[in-house]
């Protein structure tokens, strides 16, 4: 099994910097500063047809390179409204993980199967049994890189269909409660935003017990 300590630790610590990311924007947002953030943005990428072609444009390419979902759903929201927001925003990181799987897959298989072949055989035994549920559990866990996970993937090469439609899914829960976030960030969305913080507990609670309940088979070699 290719989960040991240090990489754990650099799971856990890769979601505490995603969620760090999240809340800081949420709170220039909020800030002083907030009206004439949210005034740029909208500029910079209006709430249109147009704008939702240039967010995804903009937001995949940075997904694929590590930006965190919740960022990326936070700024969705907020700037096209919690439906089209989670929309945008699982497609952007859809796209994302499927250019980060194949770039990987073709440039850093080779290698690590010289340096670790042993490593590389456990990570792609592990991937190729229940890829698509292995992959909806890793997306619904607060814990996590998105980044970390698509390389391993497409480095061990997991199969890419069933890889890409668990992550799609699994991607859509937190999507909807960043989305509905960004969303209540505008002027009188202070409900908003309390329902996704009471949603994303929520998410968090059942996220871990679907793990517990499933952690045998995550685990099968």
């Amino acid at each position: 099994m290719f989960k040991t300590k240090s990489a754990l630790r650099l799971s856990l610590f890769a979601s505490i910097i995603s969620l760090l990311l999240a809340l800081t924007l949420a709170m220039l947002l909020l800030g002083d500063y907030g009206m004439s953030m949210q005034n740029y943005l909208h500029t910079l990428i209006p709430s249109t047809l147009l704008g939702g072609l240039i967010f995804i444009l903009l937001f995949t390419p940075a997904m694929a390179l590590g930006l965190p979902r919740q960022v990326a759903a936070l700024s969705a929201g907020f700037l096209f409204s919690a439906g089209y927001g989670m929309v945008l925003a699982t497609l952007a990181a859809v796209l994302g993980c499927l250019i980060t799987l194949i770039l990987a897959r073709k440039l850093f298989a080779n290698k690590v199967q010289d340096y670790y072949p042993g490593q590389l055989a456990k990570v792609s035994q592990f991937f190729s049994q229940n890829t698509f549920l292995k992959a909806l559990i890793i997306r619904l866990l607060p814990a996590g890189s998105n980044f970390l996970t698509n390389v391993l993937a497409g480095t061990a090469g997991s199969p890419i269909k069933p890889y890409v439609l668990g992550s799609a899914l699994g991607f859509m829960p937190q999507m909807t409660i960043f989305s509905l976030m960004g969303a209540g960030l505008q002027v009188n969305g202070q409900q908003q935003l309390i329902i996704s913080i009471v949603l994303l507990v929520i998410a968090l609670l059942l996220s871990s017990y679907l793990y517990q309940k499933t952690r045998h088979k995550l685990t099968l070699s």
